[in-house]
């Protein structure tokens, strides 16, 4: 019996490293004594060996004082100066730690000589003290780490592998080695993942495995590229406890960090919390191992270009004691991405070395003895199979793990095995591995199915059709569940199949059903290597039929409230079944697999839709996945309007869905049902998915409608309190800069998530350069601070000049310059790269600068100031150009260049948005200019199709005009309740954005095409700060600080009567019990009253006075949600809207006032309660 192999082996490399320090070594006491117990504790275990019969007894305590004799080692190593530390350790710390090591091996080994087993703390060379919280640990659970669990992984054979397994062990604890990343890489089949799952054990059993992540083809949540660093900053905040705590306040700081870019993730999550000081410590504490296992698997060549990017460039930024090893395939990306770096130790695995056949040699010996051990009836010799079949079967293999595991599998799965034996022995001997892979397939499969059953055939091809195709690996009875949607008539359960062929698939009755390897895919989905239709798997059409079952399956298992719940504040956890699950999350990923599909498809996603919209979205919120629905919805859409044969239905409502979720997403998360007692009833009544589901039984119904047309409005940016004084965009669009209260901030533009805080400091703008990498913000204080969007980490030091005050910055169009411009009237050109001057020319403004803009060609760049002239130079030379030119009457605040550099628009202190032609040789002219605006025009900005100029002022508005007319698009002026200080045009999935910000810090986004309105169909002019009921519930009376009253029908939503007018804002309203007067007061005091049916004024007396006839109703609003006020059952909860300012309640009807004046009349289905 050997006591721990793989423990063994790293005692081997460690022992060899530890002879770099013994001469030094040799002359220090304390570190001698030690050694010498060291080597005597270990010289006893070795010794034990030879007596089989307590080694039962004693396994745990050997075991144990071989770990300790390796984290010995390792402080050892450290103490002498020679480990990844690189200098001595600590004097005093040292001699505690090495007081503590001698007294830990004397227990052991009198643990030993007494053969009792006793309590032994082992002494980690690492320092840390657990004080992970309970609250740390919710919060790192934010990070949403992908499940890594899986004991059933394989690991290597004891004494196969050693040479592979030293060698990369060797590396992982050399500090003298500079490559912190090893790339072990070979073809399929060679035995990577068993190499690394085995590496990962031994690194845990030492306590230095940071963490484990492997990727799975199989299975949409571990092959997804996005998922990977903040799954390893987990595992490594669960190896760590103060990298946790580090990793903690990152999550705190920016809570949506996991929306966040890669390469920010990566940087805000591992390369800050490992560089601080409080983890320097690293150093000092030895070698902490990472794998990653099956990179080939990891999404797509196109999505994991970002993933392999960071690896390549940005693992040398790690400290060296984290010792990443990468096991792959040798694909040409990740090829092309980490051979050529310095840091990155390229190991090839060779499957024809003499190693690699001997272990091959015990593989085959080992499995087929266990076999001859488990057929003991068979009276099989003690020999069996005997050397030369052995040879024979490693000859055939090819230096292919895969190939030996399944000719072991295949032969363990016969009747006989020795006529399985036989089978393989029969074969020819190929001429290389992937041949002699293909010929172990054919050979499995040509003996295990009944191929000429045609039902046999048929069901093969259904089941490995599912398998291969799925996004996530599916249970044998979830395939059943799937398959019989598709076919009414099948009756065969998979496992029928699946029986016959276990020497190819993995998984049982209760487990998901996997192929034995990814090679078995590529060969069955590849009609020249697998050579027959009945094992040749289509992908293409794979995906076709599992889109369609996935749609049935939903036909048949969705509805509305399908877990019977109640309406609640509180969210739901609910089971819901794995075929119903797996089609609700991914059959719009199978659908969007086929490009140009034919119309017939689109055909059965239309009529799905038009009658499961709403329940599948109500599915996805119950799978805590509501805000998943606006990403499918885009992709969906743009599916529909690419295939052949365009179904403009199906567009158009897929259109209306994406506005749907967007608008009702926030609502819709918090609890499912919603989307009926919410969403639906708020929708625009001219909106298609209203018109298909407004007759749904049971909804609350708002009277007349919320709004007819979406909002242009498609989203609102939390945000933190203060007046926006500038907004920059990222050149593709995905990330947005916003200056507020002098502080910076960047933004997820799809999802409106915060990612991350820039540098602190009096911010008074701040720019993206180009490629959305690098910001530049500028100080009041004068200084510019150059900053790392992803970490938000400075660059460098500040650039400092004499330029007073700083307001302006701009980059040109490749990065490499950037302009700044203030106080002192000049403006400085810096080289971005050395953080140098180019250019300083004289003062030529006579006051405070205030905007500048580069063309985009990058020729000239234009100044505006409070001189209110505009100037235009040369990007090169420095020199004006053309100007100063005057057209202004005021300060300018804003330029900006067309596309094609010849026009710069302009906004300024006079209300005007000017256009100027600045192409060169034109000279000065006067500009276009375009009147609209009542006060400044703060900012403006060109779309970047060169037809839009938006412009945004302090009357509230941005505007839009059309650079070719300059008319104003009078329909689209977009409102805010504020003066606005920014506008940009952005892009989301190739759809036009404009984003404005303004002085009440709202930030929003904006559809450019949309004319709907922001506010709702029925309204007064003012906030609506009052209503009442009439006592029939009928009507209801409104009274508005726009000095009107007006009467509703409760029934219809029509205005019956007004406005009827006072001479002050209205106090309180009332319609008495004698329904013939509508009362009112006003802020002065005065009574007033009308005839309820005509409208004429009546005399009134003080005992008119409204308050004496109010009326208290059933129901009330707590917050945003509407509830019966005696039971307290919750009815409805609103979406964004306008303010609520005043409620009234009658029966089943609520009436709501609103800020900006709207009336919202909402009736809910009758209640006992309500009647």
């Amino acid at each position: 019996m050997q006591i721990h192999p793989f423990v063994n082996l790293t005692w081997q490399v460690v022992s060899s490293l530890y002879t770099i320090a013994r001469d030094q070594l040799d002359r220090d006491k304390s570190i001698g004594e030690l050694t010498d117990m060291m080597e005597d504790v270990y010289t006893f275990v070795d010794d034990i060996k030879s007596f089989p019969s307590r080694l039962a007894s004693q396994e745990e305590t050997i075991k144990k004082i071989m770990s300790q004799t390796i984290e010995c080692m390792l402080f050892i190593q450290e103490y002498s100066g020679h480990g990844f530390c690189g200098r001595a350790l600590n004097q005093q710390w040292a001699g505690e730690q090495i007081q503590r090591f001698t007294q830990t091996f004397t227990m052991l080994k009198a643990s030993l000589n007494t053969g009792v087993g006793v309590q032994i703390a082992l002494i980690a060379h690492r320092m840390y003290e657990d004080v992970q919280s309970i609250v740390q640990t919710q919060t790192l659970a934010k990070l949403h780490p992908v499940d890594m669990d899986d004991p059933s992984r394989p690991t290597c054979l004891p004494q196969t592998r050693s040479d592979l397994l030293f060698s990369v062990l060797s590396w992982a604890m050399d500090p003298s080695s500079n490559q912190n990343v090893l790339w072990l890489h070979g073809p399929a089949g060679s035995g990577k993942s068993t190499v690394a799952t085995t590496i990962a054990n031994i690194a845990r059993d030492l306590g230095r495995l940071g963490a484990f992540v492997f990727f799975d083809r199989r299975m949409a949540a571990r092959n997804d590229p996005a998922a990977v660093v903040r799954t390893l900053a987990f595992q490594l905040s669960e190896f760590d406890p103060r990298l946790g705590a580090s990793i903690s306040t990152v999550i705190k700081g920016t809570p949506s960090i996991r929306q966040s870019p890669l390469r920010q993730q990566f940087h805000k999550l591992l390369v800050q919390p490992l560089s601080e000081s409080e983890l320097a410590v690293w150093s000092q504490e030895g070698p902490v191992i990472v794998v990653i296992d099956a990179l080939d698997e990891c999404g797509h060549v196109g999505n994991r270009e970002d993933f392999l990017s960071i690896l390549a460039l940005e693992s040398v930024k790690l400290p060296s004691t984290l010792r990443i090893v990468v096991t792959s395939r040798t694909e040409l990306d990740i090829q092309q991405a980490l051979e050529a770096q310095k840091n990155i130790c390229s190991t090839p695995i060779d499957i024809n070395s003499p190693a690699n056949n001997k272990d091959i040699h015990l593989y085959l010996s080992d499995r087929l003895q266990n076999i001859r051990s488990k057929n003991k009836y068979l009276s099989l010799p003690q020999e069996w199979p005997g050397h030369d079949v052995i040879d024979a079967l490693a000859v055939r293999a090819h230096g292919l793990f895969i190939w030996a595991y399944t000719a072991c599998r295949y032969v363990e799965n016969g009747q006989y095995p020795e006529d399985r034996l036989a089978d393989l022995l029969r074969t020819d001997v190929c001429s290389n591995a992937e041949s002699a892979l293909d010929l172990m397939y054919t050979t499995a499969l040509e003996s295990a199915g009944r191929w000429e059953d045609p039902a046999f055939s048929a069901d093969f091809r259904d089941i490995l059709g599912v398998v291969i195709a799925a996004k996530n690996p599916l249970t044998a009875l979830t395939i059943d569940r799937l398959n019989e949607v598709a076919s009414v008539s099948r009756t065969r359960p998979s496992l029928h199949t699946i029986q016959h062929l276990s020497c190819v698939f993995r998984g049982s009755t209760s487990e998901p059903i996997h192929v034995i390897h990814p090679s078995f895919e590529d060969f069955l989905t590849d009609r020249s290597r697998c050579k027959r239709d009945e094992w040749f798997i289509d992908v293409y059409l794979s995906h076709q039929r599992l889109a369609l079952q996935c749609i049935n399956s939903l036909r048949a298992n969705l509805k509305r409230n399908m877990c019977d719940l109640t309406l609640t504040r509180s969210g739901v956890d609910v089971k819901i079944a794995e075929d119903v699950t797996y089609s609700c999350i991914f059959w719009i990923e199978h659908v969007c697999e086929l490009e140009g599909t034919e119309a017939s498809l689109s055909i059965a996603v239309y009529d799905f839709l038009v009658k499961h919209l709403l329940h599948w979205i109500e599915t996805m919120s119950l799978l805590k996945k509501a805000r998943h629905t606006i990403k499918l919805l885009m992709r969906l859409e743009d599916w529909s309007r690419s295939i052949q044969g365009r179904h403009q239905e199906l567009c158009d409502l897929l259109a209306d869905a994406v506005r749907f979720c967007q608008a009702f997403t926030a609502v819709i998360e918090q609890h499912p049902l919603l989307v009926y007692s919410s969403a639906l009833p708020f929708s625009p009544t001219n909106s298609v998915l209203y018109h298909l589901f407004k007759d749904e039984i049971s909804i609350p119904v708002v009277v007349g409608g919320f709004r007819d047309e979406w909002s242009p409005l498609l989203m609102d940016i939390p945000r933190p309190s203060g007046e926006v004084t500038s907004l920059s965009l990222s050149s593709d669009g995905s990330q947005l800069i916003s200056t507020v209260a002098r502080r910076c901030h960047v933004w997820d533009v799809i999802s409106g998530e915060l990612l991350i805080q820039g540098p602190k400091g009096d911010v008074a703008m701040t720019v993206f350069a180009p490629g959305g990498q690098l910001a530049a913000s500028c100080l009041f204080s004068g200084s510019i601070v150059l900053w790392d969007t992803f970490s938000g980490q400075m660059i460098g030091q500040p650039l400092e000049c004499d330029q007073g005050a700083i307001y302006a910055l701009a980059f040109s169009p490749d990065g490499a310059r950037l302009i700044s411009g203030g106080q002192n009237c000049t403006i400085i050109m810096w080289n971005v790269q050395t953080a140098s001057i180019i250019l300083d020319p004289p003062a030529t403004h006579t006051k405070t600068i205030l905007c500048l803009a580069f063309s985009p060609d990058g020729m000239r760049y234009a100044s505006g100031s409070r001189d209110g002239a505009i100037r235009i130079w040369d990007a090169a030379s420095g020199r004006m150009v053309l100007g100063p030119l005057h057209g202004h009457s005021g300060s300018v605040y804003s330029v900006a260049f067309t596309p094609d550099s010849t026009r710069v628009v302009s906004g300024t202190d006079d209300k005007h948005v000017c256009v100027w032609d600045v192409q060169a040789g034109s000279g000065v002219s006067m500009p276009i200019k375009l009147r609209g605006h009542r006060s400044t025009v703060f900012s403006v900005a060109v779309s970047p199709d060169g037809r839009l100029i938006a412009s945004a002022s302090k009357d509230t508005t941005v505007r839009l005009w059309s650079l070719e007319t300059g008319e104003e698009l009078i329909h689209l002026v977009r409102r805010h309740k504020m003066p606005v200080r920014c506008v940009a045009f952005g892009q989301q999935y190739g759809r036009l954005r404009l984003v404005t910000g303004a002085k009440d810090a709202t930030i929003r986004i904006w559809d450019i095409e949309s004319v709907g309105s922001m506010g709702v169909t029925r309204k007064h002019k003012g906030l609506v700060s009052h209503l009442a009921f009439s006592h029939d519930g009928q009507r209801i009376v409104s009274g508005s600080l726009d000095r009107t009253v007006r009467v509703w029908d409760t029934i219809t939503g029509q205005c019956l009567l007004g406005p009827l007018n006072l001479e002050h804002p209205v106090h309180s309203v009332a319609l008495p019990a004698d329904n013939v007067r509508i009362l009112a007061a006003d802020h002065e005091g005065a009574v007033f009253a009308w005839d309820a049916t005509t409208g004429v004024h009546l005399i009134a007396t003080p005992a008119d006075d409204p308050s004496n006839h109010s009326i208290v109703g059933p129901l009330s609003l707590e917050r945003k949600w509407i509830v019966e006020s005696k039971t307290g059952t919750v009815l409805t909860m609103l979406p964004t809207m306008s303010g609520v300012r005043s409620q009234a309640s009658f029966g089943n009807c609520m009436v709501l006032g609103l800020a900006n004046g709207g009336i919202v009349i909402v009736r809910f289905p009758d209640t006992p309660q309500l009647v």
